[in-house]
């Protein structure tokens, strides 16, 4: 156990250092999608629902968790170095986006913060990943941002879970990480739920409140009638990739990344879904010619499920506004309940994406007609 001023000093060290290497300079402020001026996420969030299901997963509430209850967004380092995470295996969802260098960053999507276990390495938040979060009404825990990420929060005055402020009161510091295995110092920050009731009660901000599920979820889980879909893989850069491998005795999809296993280093399980969603969207560069910068206003995609995949169409506009999908004839499309993994790659990365690897190669190597 380090000393409470030891851990702030290492804390703002570690802010000092996100700051310095992933935040934007940059004056231009964000605007609402609605109104162009200030709005409170209350105003903005006043269409939505005090929820009676799991906002994650489209699941019953688990039992002690009371309607509305808001859910724990934990912003998660994903570079080489920072690896492996944990408490990432229990989580409801994650949200994967890209960020600077090529790298991809995590957005793990918690429902019930009682039973949230230790997770991390906990980092800053990103504008694209908060866009996410906003429409969940969900405690956002992150140790500093990017400029863009900070104008987000103040255009909606929405207060996080920030390890710049709240320090040892929501984030415990891993020395053992740091000293014995040689990590940096920013990827040794945690928490867990009792850091994030703490937390929690240091913004005082309510635990329940109006809020929108992640997907359009259907009230019972529903069998996809698309192609074959035994595997998927797609890159988000030449520094990153993803792959998924489905297995059909338990009905989810293994996650891969860059080759190998992405596991939880709490107990080494390889994370798994119900659902897989790749969704693409134009992504460039902010003014800065650094941070990435994610057009969410909507995209082509698939959804993958029981073995079966489909493609898409989904839109989500305002940070504030809930995705929304449609299936190729233009229907609504409803995803099933369950646990979700959604990435957001790059449109341009599109043509890396390969859905039933086997049926591709069987297609490519036959011989011609004629």
């Amino acid at each position: 156990m380090i000393p409470i001023k030891k851990q702030w000093i290492l804390l703002l060290l570690a802010a000092a250092m996100c700051l310095c290497f992933a935040s934007c300079a940059d004056d231009d402020k964000p605007s609402s999608a609605s109104t162009g001026q200030l709005v409170s996420h209350e105003d903005a969030l006043k269409d939505a629902e005090v929820l009676t299901v799991n906002p994650i997963t489209g699941e019953p509430l688990a039992e002690g968790v009371a309607d509305g209850t808001r859910p724990i967004a934990v912003m998660l380092d994903n570079a080489p170095k920072a690896l492996p995470q944990r408490g990432i295996a229990s989580a409801d969802a994650l949200v994967e986006m890209i960020t600077e260098g090529g790298i991809t960053r995590l957005m793990a999507l918690y429902s019930n913060a009682s039973a949230m276990p230790r997770v991390g390495p906990v980092r800053s938040a990103r504008d694209q990943h908060l866009q996410i979060a906003l429409p969940l009404n969900a405690f956002v825990a992150h140790i500093g941002t990017s400029v863009y990420a900070d104008n987000l929060l103040n255009l909606y005055g929405y207060k996080t879970l920030d390890g710049r402020y709240l320090g040892s009161t929501a984030y415990w510091f891993d020395e053992a990480r740091k000293k014995q295995q040689g990590y940096l110092v920013e990827h040794c920050w945690y928490t867990d739920a009792g850091l994030v009731s703490a937390g929690i009660d240091a913004i005082g901000e309510e635990r329940a409140g109006k809020g929108y599920t992640l997907l359009p979820f259907a009230s019972a889980a529903k069998a996809l009638s698309g192609s074959d879909a035994p595997d998927a893989s797609v890159s988000f850069s030449d520094a990153a990739s993803v792959s998924f491998t489905y297995q059909a005795e338990t009905g989810k999809y293994l996650k891969f990344q860059n080759g190998a296993p992405h596991t939880d280093e709490l107990d080494g399980t390889q994370l798994a879904f119900d659902n897989v969603l790749i969704l693409f969207a134009q992504v460039g560069l902010k003014e800065d010619n650094y941070c990435a910068s994610y057009d969410l206003s909507g995209g082509s995609g698939w959804y993958l499920h029981g073995g079966k995949a489909v493609e898409l169409t989904w839109t989500k506009g305002a940070p504030e506004s809930p995705i929304a999908l449609k299936a190729a004839d233009g229907s609504e499309l409803e995803v099933s309940p369950g646990t979700s993994y959604l990435g957001f790659a790059p449109a341009s990365q599109a043509g890396t994406l390969v859905i039933n690897a086997a049926a591709q190669q069987a297609a490519a190597s036959a011989p011609a007609e004629g």
